[in-house]
């Protein structure tokens, strides 16, 4: 996944701004920048499918390639 598929589309980049800027919980961003939910976390398992992102336990959290495009955009 790159930057570009990510600032492409506003639910995509929205999402991953508050993932980087250490946000954890997708029902706190999601109320914060008022996305739908199911919109979210489709954007979530995209992520998720990309490499940039993974579960751990109740939380969300950027892998090593999820932190490196953060520094990117």
């Amino acid at each position: 996944m790159d930057e570009g598929y990510i600032l492409s589309n506003k639910f995509r980049r929205t999402i991953f701004d508050a993932l980087s800027s250490g946000e954890t919980n997708i029902n706190m961003i999601c109320k914060k920048y008022r996305i739908i939910p199911i919109v979210a976390q489709k954007v979530i398992d995209d992520f998720i499918s990309g490499g940039i992102l993974e579960k751990k336990g109740n939380k969300y959290v950027l892998t090593k390639e999820g932190e490196k495009l953060a520094t990117i955009i």
